[in-house]
């Protein structure tokens, strides 16, 4: 069980992390992303929503 404490610091110790402007330019990117996958799916549900109410009068 030490065993593996100490090889999760080490590992720990190798992590390189992003820097200030990579960092905001892949948060950016994340974001806008999810803002376009989020309004494809809403216009994806108004269109869904909207055949069965088109089918619910049909029927």
């Amino acid at each position: 069980m030490g065993g593996f404490f100490k090889d999760f610091v080490a590992e720990s110790k190798r992590i390189v992390w992003p820097n200030r402007k990579e960092l905001f330019s892949k948060t950016s990117t994340v974001i806008t992303l999810s803002i376009c996958v989020a309004f494809i799916l809403a216009i994806m549900d108004f269109l869904f929503g909207q055949c069965l109410v088109l089918l619910h009068t049909w029927i």
